[in-house]
């Protein structure tokens, strides 16, 4: 390395093409500097620069039409990799080099370096370059995923670039992300993707999954709620997997798929449940499953059995009207489970876990219609209960901690008070009258609770839960055909 600092013409000198900063971002102010002031630092080239490919197409081209023997010479020197002794590529200075380009300056004063290797050009461009606070998520990530890919640890590109070995590790998980995606998504505008969203995704041990939820989340919130609820879903298969594997041991087979349809028929029953919220059992009880077959549903796998057929042969009105009960309790055990995401959802609001919205005042007047909508009681002792989050009854936990639970209560904003409120009032509504009809006054509390939600960037897990809430799933028995009969 030499240093002594010359003159170079600006039309000599060549972006380097593994530069991490793709976007030079806005060069007015610098621009202006440089016009007023000139070029402060110089700027670190190496000899020579990379041929793109249309200056290669090019070369090729005025070669075919004269086949000089000057031009033949320039081509055969070229290297492999169509390197060109000729000129000079920046190593450092890149934003330098283009204002003063724009500044209208001829030349820049340059250190050049002689000899530098490839990896060690990349590196000093990464070292220079990853602190810079307009680099933009896409450019850091592939930044470190370079040095990474260049040999160095984790700890050796902490140790460089000045950031923590975490932060190393969150942006290499980044790198790992469908490219195109997140830089269509980093330049929407709308979408305000920021680098602890994208976190998030860590969750997400499956990389298509995360590829998936970037690809398909609205806004950023959505892609926060999306990497969670999938997260949830991972490990609630996981224990799933774990309870399946002992009922397997036990010999329990999995239900033939004719369950999914008869399941609330009257024809099974249920003999053992096992929740997927908590951890799976050490060891099954083969007496109380023996017999029975499992089946993985919603936030459970249960363990079920055919009853015994009835010895009376059954009409039609008694096959029309098990197959209302059956629709019915499909629609409640949906309902059950749209309940339990939204109070999911609450509670990651509540914990700080989703980011607090500037304005409420709309989701405020949303939670409010819900509870009006929901006619349910509410009190102090129901909240609490919420903020207690156990499947014991109020009167069932213990005296130290319902106390606690309402003095917690006191402490909690009218906006976190009035989720809860909405939340209660709607967790046990029926969708359906005695006919199956669709109740709108139901729809429309939940449906006001879930626009008040959707501004955190909830959404229901599948689109038939949305059906069940807009009253028009198939299970419903509409208006007009029941004026007919």
């Amino acid at each position: 390395m030499s240093n002594e600092i010359v003159n170079i013409e600006i039309k000599n000198i060549y972006q380097h093409p593994d530069n991490p900063r793709k976007n030079l971002g806005d060069l007015s102010e610098l621009t202006e500097s440089i016009r007023k002031n000139g070029v402060m630092q110089n700027l670190t080239v190496i000899p020579g620069h990379h041929i793109t490919d249309e200056e290669w197409s090019e070369m090729a081209a005025k070669y075919k039409k004269s086949p000089t023997e000057e031009l033949r010479e320039k081509m055969n020197t070229i290297h492999s990799g169509k390197w060109l002794d000729e000129g000079y590529t920046l190593i450092i200075g890149h934003r330098r080099c283009a204002a003063s380009k724009a500044a209208g300056l001829e030349t820049v004063p340059c250190m050049i370096v002689e000899n530098m290797e490839k990896k060690a050009q990349i590196s000093t461009m990464l070292e220079e370059n990853m602190q810079r606070n307009d680099l933009t998520i896409w450019e850091q990530a592939n930044g470190f995923q370079m040095m990474l890919d260049l040999g160095e640890t984790e700890e050796t590109i902490a140790e460089k670039t000045g950031f923590s070995k975490t932060t190393v590790r969150h942006r290499l998980n980044i790198a790992k992300l469908n490219q195109k995606v997140l830089q269509k998504k980093e330049k929407d505008e709308g979408f305000q993707l920021a680098l602890s969203d994208l976190y998030a995704l860590e969750q997400v041990e499956d990389i298509k999954t995360r590829d998936k939820i970037l690809r398909e989340a609205s806004n950023s919130r959505d892609l926060v709620w999306k990497a969670r609820g999938a997260a949830e879903k991972a490990r609630r298969n996981k224990v799933a997997a774990e309870i399946i594997k002992l009922l397997e041991d036990a010999g329990i087979q999995p239900a033939p798929e004719i369950y999914e349809k008869q399941m609330y028929s009257g024809k099974w029953e249920t003999m053992e449940s096992f929740s997927l919220e908590k951890a799976a059992p050490k060891r099954i009880i083969k007496k109380k499953v023996e017999g029975g077959m499992y089946y993985k549903y919603y936030r459970e796998v249960r363990v079920v059995k055919k009853k015994d057929k009835p010895k009376e042969p059954e009409t039609e009105w008694q096959r029309q009207q098990k197959q209302k009960e059956k629709n019915a309790k499909t629609i409640k055990a949906i309902a059950k489970e749209m309940a339990a995401q939204r109070e999911d959802f609450v509670r990651s609001i509540m914990s700080g876990k989703i980011e607090p919205l500037k304005e409420t005042e709309k989701v405020m007047s949303d939670l409010w219609r819900a509870v009006v909508y929901a006619n349910g009681y509410f009190g102090k002792k129901t909240m609490a209960e919420f903020l207690l989050n156990t499947k014991k009854s109020w009167y069932n936990t213990p005296e130290e901690d319902r106390k606690k639970a309402l003095e917690e209560l006191e402490n909690v904003s009218t906006l976190h008070q009035l989720m809860i409120a909405a939340c209660v009032t709607t967790q046990d509504l029926v969708y359906m009258d005695y006919n199956n009809h669709y109740k709108s006054e139901t729809g429309e509390a939940v449906m006001a609770v879930t626009r008040a939600l959707n501004e955190y960037g909830f959404s229901y897990s599948d689109d038939e839960q949305n059906k069940v809430m807009e009253g028009s799933h198939e299970y419903y028995v509409k208006e007009v055909e029941n004026a007919k009969e």
